[in-house]
C-alpha cells in the first residue's frame, strides 16, 4: 500500500473511532427519549476526507498515465528511426529492435525489451506481444506501429519504408501540437494581464491625478 492508501486507511479508522466515541458519549449523557445529537464537525470532516481521498487517488493515476503516454509519444520517433536504419542495413526486425533496446535507456526501450524477451522465450507470439504492449501503453502511434509490423512480417512487405513514413507522420503531429500550444500562450496571458498588470497600470497613472482631488475634498 502506498502512502496515500495508508493515509486513507488511517483517516477512515480515525473517522470510525471518532464516531464510535461520540455516539458512546452521547448515549451515556442523554436520556432515552431525547432527540439524537449530531456528531461534531471534526468527525464529519474526517468522513468527507475519507470519501475524497479515493477520488484524489484516481485523479493522480489518470495524470500519471497521461504523462506516461506523452513520454512514449516523444520517444516513438527515435524507435522508428533506429528500426528503419537497422532494417535498411540488412538486419532483421528482432535484431533492429534489440539494437534500440540495448543502446537507449528510456521507458519505451524498457517496455520493448520485455516484449522482445516475451516472444523469444515463447510466452507469446510476436503479433500477440505487440498487440499487448499497444493496449498497455494506450498510445495511437504504438498501435499503428504494432499493426504495421504484424502486417509486414505476415505478408513480407517492406517494413523500413512503412516505419519511416510513420516517423514522419508522428513528427508532423508533434509539431502541430507544439504549434497549437504556442498559439494558446497569448490567450493564457490575457488572464494575468487583465487581473494584475492593467489594474496596476491604471492605479499608477490615475493615482497622482486623483490624490490631489481627494485631498482638496
Amino acid at each position: 500500500m502506498d502512502a496515500l492508501g495508508a493515509v486513507l486507511a488511517g483517516t477512515a479508522g480515525a473517522a470510525a473511532f471518532a464516531d464510535a466515541f461520540v455516539l458512546q458519549g452521547v448515549g451515556r449523557a442523554r436520556a432515552p427519549d431525547a432527540p439524537p445529537v449530531a456528531p461534531p464537525r471534526a468527525a464529519l470532516l474526517l468522513e468527507r476526507l475519507a470519501l475524497a481521498l479515493p477520488a484524489m487517488d484516481r485523479a493522480r493515476a489518470r495524470e500519471e498515465a497521461r504523462a506516461r503516454r506523452l513520454k512514449v509519444m516523444r520517444q516513438m520517433p527515435g524507435l522508428l528511426d533506429i528500426l528503419t536504419l537497422g532494417l535498411s542495413a540488412g538486419l532483421s526486425f528482432d535484431a533492429s529492435l534489440e539494437l534500440y533496446c540495448s543502446r537507449f535507456d528510456t521507458e519505451l526501450a524498457g517496455v520493448f525489451r520485455e516484449v522482445l524477451l516475451t516472444w523469444r522465450i515463447g510466452i507469446a507470439g510476436r503479433e500477440e506481444a505487440l498487440e499487448g504492449v499497444a493496449e498497455r501503453l494506450d498510445v495511437a502511434a504504438v498501435r499503428r506501429f504494432a499493426a504495421a509490423v504484424s502486417e509486414a512480417l505476415a505478408f513480407g512487405s517492406p517494413l523500413a519504408r512503412v516505419l519511416e513514413q510513420q516517423a514522419d507522420v508522428l513528427r508532423d503531429e508533434q509539431r502541430s501540437e507544439v504549434e497549437e500550444e504556442i498559439e494558446k500562450v497569448p490567450v493564457k496571458m490575457l488572464i494575468p494581464l487583465g487581473t494584475l498588470i492593467v489594474p496596476a497600470m491604471l492605479l499608477a497613472i490615475l493615482g497622482p491625478l486623483v490624490a490631489p482631488a481627494l485631498g482638496t475634498a
